[in-house]
């Protein structure tokens, strides 16, 4: 490893060179990240960077790094939760009745949708979740992205996030920023734990067990396995829904977490052939089922299920769905995922210095939904009361090939010089549910005995009508892309990059985008480093081909009414004005500074993204009579019933700006060490351009208003002997939903913290708290009766969640 110096005094000309071209290039303060704790600023990484041997402290782009030790001190079984906790820039909110995102939670990094963020596994690219994203709130809504909750902790050896740009680097989706998930590696050795958590309202039970073994393949090997088993019960915050009637002593729906088990399991292996050359084996099997309730159908005369009474031959007095639900009902939906991926490859570094890594991949994600307790209104007194709704499949597969070089140019450093290609193929899958699920029964129209009226019931399982025969098949799309990457220290204080990728996809064009990035030492304590760079991100198949209704209720209405969102080169789309998906294109400005004053390390990053043409779902459009007349005369199933549609769209530009500020540093406390970290973001979001007929305003407010602006995480871990002790606060600042509630909600404080002891250097206990003060979200608006529509108490799209607090014990073996 080089040790960085200050630039020698006979260098002063270099120095202003230097800076000259790192102001004229708009490479403005040059940032350097800190990592989660002062332990790990001298972490090698290999994300945002192909040199090897770069450390945390000399790379050109602002990296966290975070070890197994911050991510073992928590409760979470849920991956998304723990980078929470760490990552203040990183959002993630509980979606109780959210369709698919109540199974695969959709995560934000700097305020940008979650397909923004690309991510690795052991530099890899990582599969996509088969769920494009129909909820999980507004910036979420249309993306399709990774489901990190795959990724179990027991697994992760380092999780680097780089907080900049890089798809000059790695291609689609990285806009937002990388975060790369190293596994462990160890060829012995292992640890094994259980651990036991319950809120404090005495639901929610959960439990965890987890094991990872390392062991030798060969003499110069090894074969690392990790398995984990999680088990959540359900949690719920609401009340009673005010439709229900005296007679249901039981909760209408089910607000909070979904009642969930999974097992996932991930190896890596390695084998070092010859002292250049090695193959490597990692991936990935898991299973996950939840079940989450829909809302609720009351028994009311009005309900358009519960209500009407169908005319039934033989049976003067008709049929009702009161018959058979008299106190109403409530659908159960039902998700089961399975995940895997393997991913294997050849490295050889020749004589001459030239070193190529020849690799593939293969990643798949299914999920299977289920539909329970609940009809298809159109078929009457015929329809089951269970339904197959279908499934949805992503498969990834990609071919890699990658060189680098060193090439002697006379500076202070070789450049490095790295050239490859890249492969990728995607496959969408959408499988039809039972016939059942989406038939068009008689009573989707019929005519009134008593009125003579032309009266129609929804289509399809009520809740979630199934995939039809029409819409399901397998769409493909391929891409190959070419890039070049240089790195080289210009003097021994200055370090410029320049990276550039060419990639070509089948249905919609190519792309090039660039990266220039640079660190400047101007003292042993004191440089700085940033990056312009452009990007981009594809439409994926999913997004080109879903189709779904959903029952929603608009804000502060206890009236469900039926979600349409369609494809853009969909009948309903087009009839509304959409235009074929293209891809988001983005500008990306970052910089800031590193410095060590007094043995603490503290950095400040400014960043800077403009996204153009971003993919997301339109707004609400709300047919009229004439217009849903006018979709069901061009063949639109359902069109009757439809109360809002939207679509896919390119529809609107963002500029996302904001700070991260992280500093941590290490003090003797008597015989012992307290570690202290504190890390703040402050992000803003504005759209700066839209079409106003497609974006509407309660849209732009809720991209703009509904994350905090400023996030804060602020550790401290006191060690001493077998004993440690650690304490958490978390800080969200107020946000605003107006779309679901038209409401601010304040500002959070959050409080963790974990006491652990270990006898014998190998059995730790551990016991601790998770929303230690039991600190809870704004509740909605009340009705003017005091009761809570729907019986919904606190947000969905709350960053803190609203389970409450929690406790737990974990019992930890080390081998």
């Amino acid at each position: 490893m080089r040790v960085k110096n200050s630039i020698p005094a006979q260098q002063p000309a270099l120095r202003k060179i230097a800076l000259g071209i790192l102001c004229s290039t708009s490479l403005l303060p040059l940032g350097m990240a800190a990592p989660a704790t002062a332990q790990e600023i001298d972490e090698i990484i290999v994300t945002g960077t192909r040199v090897a041997n770069r450390t945390a402290t000399e790379s050109l782009a602002p990296i966290d790094v975070f070890g197994a030790g911050d991510l073992e001190k928590q409760s979470f079984t849920d991956t998304n939760d723990i980078l929470r906790t760490l990552v203040p820039s990183f959002n993630v909110s509980r979606n109780a009745i959210s369709d698919g995102s109540t199974f695969v939670r959709p995560p934000t990094l700097r305020g940008l949708p979650p397909d923004q963020t690309l991510i690795l596994v052991n530099g890899k690219r990582r599969h996509r979740s088969a769920l494009v994203q129909l909820g999980g709130g507004a910036l979420a809504a249309g993306a399709q992205a990774s489901d990190l909750a795959q990724i179990p902790a027991i697994a992760i050896k380092q999780v680097e996030v780089l907080r900049d740009g890089a798809s000059a680097q790695y291609g689609s989706d990285a806009i937002a920023g990388v975060m790369n998930f190293q596994l462990k590696d160890a060829s012995e050795g292992g640890t094994a734990e259980i651990q036991y958590g319950s809120t404090y309202e005495g639901d929610g039970d959960n439990m965890k067990m987890a094991a990872n073994v390392g062991l030798p393949l060969g003499p110069n090997g090894f074969f690392n396995i990790s398995a984990e088993y999680t088990q959540s019960d359900p949690t719920n915050r609401g009340v009673q829904d005010p439709r229900a009637p005296a007679a249901k002593t039981d909760l209408a729906m089910n607000w909070g977490s979904p009642d969930a088990d999974a097992t996932r399991v991930f190896i890596n292996s390695g084998i070092d052939l010859t002292d250049t050359q090695s193959i490597y084996l990692f991936g990935n099997y898991g299973t996950s089922k939840s079940n989450g309730s829909f809302f609720y159908r009351p028994p009311s005369t009005d309900h358009a299920v519960n209500g009407p009474v169908l005319p039934v031959a033989g049976d003067p007095d008709g049929f009702t769905f009161r018959e058979w639900f008299p106190l109403g009902f409530t659908p159960r939906f039902y998700g089961d995922m399975k995940d895997a991926s393997l991913v294997g490859g050849f490295k050889h570094e020749l004589e001459s210095g030239l070193t190529y890594n020849i690799s593939g991949s293969y990643g798949r994600n299914q999920l299977d939904y289920d539909l329970k307790n609940t009809v298809n209104p159109s078929m009457g007194p015929d329809s089951p009361r269970e339904f197959y709704v279908g499934r949805l499949v992503q498969e990834e597969t990609s071919a890699n090939i990658d060189l680098a070089y060193p090439v002697e140019i006379g500076l202070a450093s070789p450049m490095n010089l790295a050239i490859g290609t890249e492969f990728h193929r995607e496959v969408y899958e959408i499988a039809p549910g039972d016939t059942a699920s989406y038939t068009v029964g008689p009573y989707a129209s019929y005519t009134d005995p008593v009125t003579g009226a032309i009266l129609g019931m929804p289509i399809g399982s009520n809740g979630y009508p199934g995939f039809r025969p029409e819409d399901s098949g397998e769409f493909t799309r391929d891409n190959i892309a070419f890039y070049v990457d240089t790195e080289t220290d210009v003097t021994e204080a200055f370090t410029l990059g320049v990276a550039g990728r060419y990639e070509d996809f089948d249905y919609f064009g190519s792309t090039f985008n660039w990266k220039v990035s640079g660190r400047y030492e101007l003292t042993d304590s004191f440089a700085v480093r940033g990056s312009v760079n452009t990007g981009f991100r594809a439409p994926t198949p999913g997004q080109s081909q879903t189709s779904s209704v959903q029952t929603y209720f608009p804000a502060g209405s206890s009236s469900p009414v039926a979600r349409g969102t369609y494809p853009a080169d969909s009948i309903v789309a087009q009839y509304f004005g959409a235009e074929p998906l293209s891809e988001e294109k983005s500008t990306n400005f970052a910089g800031g500074f590193v410095a060590d004053v007094a043995d603490i390390s503290v950095t400040v990053d400014y960043y800077n993204i403009k996204v153009e043409d971003r993919i997301a779902l339109s707004g609400d459009f709300n047919p009229t009579a004439a217009d849903r007349a006018a979709l069901a005369a061009l063949g639109v199933p359902g069109a009757n019933t439809l109360g809002a549609v939207n679509y896919f769209t390119n529809s609107f530009d963002t500029r996302t700006q904001g700070v991260d500020i992280v500093a941590n540093t290490s003090v003797d406390a008597g015989d012992g060490k307290i570690d202290l970290t504190a890390a703040v973001n402050y992000n803003k979001t504005k759209v700066i351009a839209r079409n106003e007929d497609v974006i509407d305003d309660d849209r732009v407010a809720d991209l703009e208003k509904q994350l905090p602006k400023y996030r804060g995480n602020f550790t401290a871990l006191y060690s001493i002997g077998d004993f440690s002790l650690l304490g958490r606060a978390s800080y969200y600042s107020k946000f605003t939903d107006t779309a679901n509630y038209a409401k601010t909600f304040g500002s959070e404080w959050l409080f963790d913290t974990e006491v652990s002891y270990t006898f014998y250097e190998q059995i730790t206990v551990s016991v601790g708290a998770q929303n230690l003060f039991d600190n809870y979200p704004d509740k909605l608006n009340a009705n003017t009766d005091g009761s809570y529509s729907v019986g919904q108490v606190y947000p969905d799209t709350a960053p803190i969640g609203y389970d409450g607090g929690t406790y737990y014990v974990r019992l930890k073996v080390a081998f």
